[in-house]
């Protein structure tokens, strides 16, 4: 067993017993019985009291096995989830560069929206390229848990992050290159 299977069983055992109480508590509220009796005699139909309470209690430990055992599970699977998709399980030097991609590509994507008013046509045609790398690193994220050889694919999901930092920077650039060209202008304007 690996150690974060082991820290898992254990934290479910915890939960288990520190949760005892709420899981033995699925006693019927008081006067029920005699409430449903009443209810069958003025319907006409009487089945003796002990196989009612039986049907009853053995109907509640089954809702209350199966509520346990439902939370368990989803329990269990979000855990191996989060446990295949967490980066730094795979490959910690390949999760600080996601990361440090992650960052950069986030302060580029800020420094690209200043030109949203300005000019709005190239901000959507710029914005529209990242947005599809974007997409392709979400499906390669998407894909990770189930992957044969998640090392790969992390080194993927990087490299589409290093594209996205590239093609920002050249985006940026060109924006300077277009500020230049407005500014060398402007003052051309000015001097004549």
């Amino acid at each position: 067993m690996r150690t974060g299977e082991i820290k898992m069983e254990e934290r479910l055992q915890n939960f288990i017993r520190e949760n005892k109480k709420e899981f033995d508590c699925a006693e019927p509220p008081a006067g029920l019985w005699e409430r449903i009796e009443k209810e069958l005699n003025a319907k006409g139909t009487k089945a003796p009291k002990s196989v009612r309470v039986v049907k009853l209690r053995s109907l509640l430990q089954v809702a209350a096995s199966l509520a346990v055992i439902v939370a368990a599970g989803i329990f269990l699977w979000q855990y191996q989830y989060d446990q295949a998709t967490d980066l730094a399980n795979i490959d910690p030097n390949l999760a600080k560069q996601q990361m440090h991609y992650a960052s950069v590509i986030e302060n580029k994507r800020t420094e690209l929206k200043r030109i949203e008013k300005e000019e709005p046509q190239l901000y959507q045609e710029f914005s529209s390229e990242i947005r599809k790398m974007d997409e392709s690193y979400q499906r390669l994220k998407k894909d990770l848990p189930g992957s044969p050889n998640q090392e790969e694919t992390v080194k993927a999901m990087i490299r589409n992050l290093q594209i996205q930092a590239e093609v920002l920077n050249q985006q940026l650039n060109v924006i300077k290159q277009i500020n230049d060209s407005k500014k060398q202008q402007d003052d051309e304007t000015q001097s004549i």
